[in-house]
Parts: structure tokens; C-alpha cells; sequence
């Protein structure tokens, strides 16, 4: 991405800052401009000279828009909370009219607000512009001055004091004045918890804990996969050659979302659910903004698993997009491809899909190059439908025995759960007898899903494939006895 500067030495009239630091912003920015002219304004305080330190009274919000010629060339005009105003109809007009002579005049607009409302008719006219969150260093800058003004007999811990990163700043000097309250120093938990806490607040996420390995039934493969490549987030050498996305494919109920939260216990990472879907806004360029500020709050966290559960259905329609929803899903899609392909900050994406052929539609093909890998989460076999039934008993504080699992041939693991549960209530034959699993149900679409996966991707367990054609456990409960 362009700097700042550049922009404005290509003559770009107005460029649109989405943050909830406006001092921050205009701080850093009018640094990056270095030899313009700084002016701002807010409804409150009216036009401020940053250089002058006068103040003109301006309470109407098209007057800095109509005065824009009365400063100097090669100036800078900071709009602060200017998406209130935006879509009035005289404010917009105005802004319209003086594009023409900021391009001519190297004046340039810069509206800074946490959220995006661009009008339509003006929406060519304004360039998004991506402000970064509190780097490592800045975040260390603050630490030392906490330290100073305080008179703190207390050592900066870098490493602790860079669990921040991914928060603004505020929120990040709120953690360390926490953590030196309640710990006596620079805790990293502490600052954690608060950075993950921002995330909730954030509203573009969900945060999910992490589950232990010990919780998934079966799937060797998988779990053996995850341990020979949790060295590549932790050696420096091998950084390079990190995973950096993985697809699990499979019906539902076999334990994707299980493995996905898995995967952030093996490698101890928080675990945030990227939902897709969610992000769709009503306002123009709403969408595409949230996917941004999505990806960028991923990045700037740094080492995390990115869960996106049925990928499939969060990005389906994005060929049939310009006409379906004016190519929200279109442009929604393109950001994952890219941010997928270019970013460069350590963290693994992992992605549910229980039906694949919509992805494999998608662009020919674009999204699924983007995994590293792709596992088919299948039906478990005898042995590993033990293992899960052994871990049901354990949660549920029940003692079915392993030989019930001859009886439950094709059945997901939230087919066995779904039996413990029922079977405290009814006992074991009823609750057997009530279990329709979905393999019987759609079992020629289930079949193909299979045949695709023996050649085009990695199964998660043992053998793979369970062991398909057997009856229905219902049918064979006499022999139970």
C-alpha cells in the first residue's frame, strides 16, 4: 500500500481514515506530511491552525468545505466525526464541487471516524485509507513513559509489553497500567486477556477458547499433522515454510469446529471465529470496510488461529455477485484472496466447508489454492468411534461399553454425543433405535464427497473412510444381548 505522502503528492483530493484514535491520527499523519500545512476541524472547537494555534468558530459543517480555497496551497484539512454529515445532500454537493481545486492546489480533505459513510455520489472522489495500529516500538515508547512519570522502580518487559500490539492506544496503555497495578510489573497475561477483551468489544469477531487435543476422538492423522507443523510458528528457521491456511472438508457433525479449535490448542494460540457473513452492511462500501478492519485486527495480533466455519456459505454467490447484491460478496471475496495470498504475519486460517463444490467454482478454483492443505473429515472406524464414545463417557460421567460402537456404523461423533446424552434419559437400546445418522440419509451425495477426497485431498483419519456399509445400528441392537 501507498504511504500517506504519497497520496498526497499524487494530488488525491480526499482519503477516508476509519480509526478511534483521531488525535493519534492527525498526530501521525501531519508527521507523514512533513512541509504541509495543518488545519482540523470539529463541530465544538470550529477550523484549528495547527501551526498558529488560532481557532476559527465554524459550527456549520459545509463552511470548512466552502472555505477550503481561503487556506493555504499545500495544506491538509482533518475532519473529525464527519460521517454524521455526510449524507446531507447540500454537504456532499459542496464537497463535490471543490474536488477540482484540491487536485489543482495540492489541498487535500482527510476524514477521520470509526466508521465508514461515504455517500454514493461521491464514493469515486474518496480513497479509503488503512492507519495502522500501534506498532511493537510505539507500544515500548509507552511502557518507559509510564515507567518515567511514575517513578516506577519497575524493568520494561518487551516481550510483555508487545502483547499489545493489536490494540489502539489507549486501550493498550490501559492493559499496562493493569498489569502494573494488580501484577507489580509488565505481565503478559494480563495484557493479553485486556487485548482479547478489544477484540470482543471490536465486534468484528468472536473469540472461542481453545480446546485440548485429549477432546478429539480419532483423526491420527490430523493430529499428527498439526504437531510436525506447530515447529514452524516457534523456530525461527523454519518461519518460512509455516502453514499458513488449512480447508476441512466433511459432513456436518463430524468434528470440523471440534478440530478448528483443536488446532489453537496445539499451538496455543487464541482462537477467532471470522464470521463472514456477519460483516455484510447496508451501507455502500460498509461491507468491503468491515472485511478490511477484520483482516487488519488479525494481523496486527499477530500469532492466532483464524477459524472460518462453512467458508462455503459466507462466500458463496460471489461469481453471481454484481447482480445478486451490487458485488458486495464479489469484493468481500477478492479482499480474502488477497489478504490470504500477501499477508505476511504469522497465524493459521482454518476453514470449515461441508459441501465443496461451490468453492471449487469459485474463480476457478482460487480459493481453495490457498491452503496449504485440505482434509476430509470423514465418518470415524471401530477404533476411533471407541475413542470418541470413551471421551463422551468421560464428559457425561457414564460407562457405555465399547462394544455399542459395532453398532454404530457411519455415525458422526455428534451422532455417538447425541446418543450418551439420550441414552441417560432412555437407556441404551431406545436411544440406539432414535439415532438417524445423516450418512443414511444422504448417502449417495456422501459417497461422491468421499471419491472426490480419496483423490483430492488428505483424510483426517486413520484409514478414512470408517468402515461405510454396514446396516444401520438400529437394525442389529438384538445382537446386544
Amino acid at each position: 500500500m501507498a504511504k500517506f505522502k504519497e497520496y498526497l503528492e499524487a494530488s488525491y483530493p480526499a482519503l477516508w481514515v476509519q480509526t478511534h484514535e483521531e488525535d493519534r491520527a492527525v498526530r501521525v499523519l501531519s508527521q507523514e506530511a512533513e512541509g504541509y500545512n495543518i488545519y482540523s476541524w470539529d463541530i465544538v472547537r470550529g477550523l484549528y491552525d495547527h501551526q498558529n494555534k488560532t481557532v476559527q468558530d465554524m459550527s456549520d459543517p459545509v463552511a470548512p468545505l466552502k472555505s477550503i480555497g481561503s487556506i493555504p496551497e499545500k495544506s491538509i484539512l482533518f475532519m473529525l466525526d464527519y460521517q454524521h454529515f455526510m449524507k446531507n445532500i447540500e454537504v456532499y454537493r459542496t464537497f463535490k464541487s471543490k474536488v477540482p481545486l484540491l487536485k489543482a492546489t495540492s489541498r487535500h480533505i482527510v476524514f477521520i471516524s470509526p466508521v465508514v459513510n461515504i455517500p454514493v455520489e461521491v464514493e469515486k472522489d474518496i480513497r479509503l485509507y488503512d492507519f495502522a495500529l500501534p506498532t511493537r516500538e510505539e507500544l515500548i515508547g509507552i511502557a518507559n513513559k509510564l515507567v518515567t512519570e511514575n517513578q516506577l522502580g519497575v524493568e520494561v518487559d518487551e516481550n510483555a509489553v508487545g502483547a499489545g500490539v493489536g490494540m489502539i492506544m489507549q486501550e493498550a496503555e490501559d492493559s499496562m497500567a493493569l498489569s502494573l497495578v494488580s501484577k507489580k510489573k509488565f505481565d503478559r497475561d494480563v495484557i493479553e486477556e485486556e487485548k482479547l477483551q478489544a477484540v470482543r468489544k471490536s465486534g468484528l469477531m468472536e473469540l472461542y477458547k481453545p480446546v485440548d487435543i485429549s477432546e478429539l476422538g480419532g483423526y491420527e492423522k490430523i493430529k499428527t499433522y498439526l504437531e510436525n507443523r506447530k515447529r514452524g510458528f516457534f523456530d525461527p528457521a523454519l518461519s518460512k515454510a509455516a502453514i499458513r491456511a488449512i480447508l476441512l472438508v466433511g459432513p456436518p457433525g463430524t468434528g470440523k469446529s471440534l478440530t478448528a479449535k483443536v488446532v489453537a490448542g496445539v499451538l496455543g494460540f487464541p482462537l477467532l471465529r471470522l464470521d463472514i457473513s456477519k460483516m455484510k452492511g447496508s451501507l455502500v462500501g460498509q461491507s468491503e470496510e468491515r472485511m478490511r478492519s477484520a483482516t487488519a485486527l488479525i494481523d496486527a495480533i499477530g500469532n492466532s488461529i483464524v477459524w472460518c466455519d462453512e467458508i462455503e456459505k459466507a462466500i458463496g454467490g460471489a461469481a453471481s455477485s454484481n447482480k445478486t447484491d451490487g458485488g458486495t460478496t464479489s469484493a468481500m471475496f477478492g479482499h480474502l484472496l488477497t489478504w490470504m495470498a500477501e499477508s505476511k504475519v504469522p497465524k493459521l486460517i482454518v476453514a470449515t466447508c461441508n459441501d465443496v463444490g461451490e468453492i471449487l467454482e469459485l474463480s476457478q478454483g482460487a480459493l481453495m489454492r490457498r491452503f496449504d492443505d485440505i482434509f476430509f473429515v470423514g465418518f470415524p472406524n471401530l477404533e476411533e468411534r471407541v475413542e470418541i464414545l470413551q471421551i463422551m463417557n468421560r464428559r457425561y460421567d457414564t460407562k457405555y461399553p465399547d462394544d455399542l460402537c459395532k453398532f454404530m456404523e457411519n455415525w458422526t461423533g455428534a451422532e455417538i454425543e447425541k446418543f450418551v446424552k439420550s441414552a441417560i434419559y432412555d437407556g441404551e437400546q431406545e436411544a440406539m433405535k432414535n439415532i438417524k445418522p445423516v450418512y443414511y440419509q444422504n448417502r449417495e451425495v456422501l459417497d461422491k464427497a468421499y471419491a472426490w477426497a480419496r483423490v483430492n485431498a488428505r483424510m483426517a483419519g486413520k484409514n478414512g473412510e470408517g468402515d461405510k456399509g454396514g446396516e444401520h445400528g438400529g437394525r442389529k441392537i438384538q445382537a446386544m444381548n
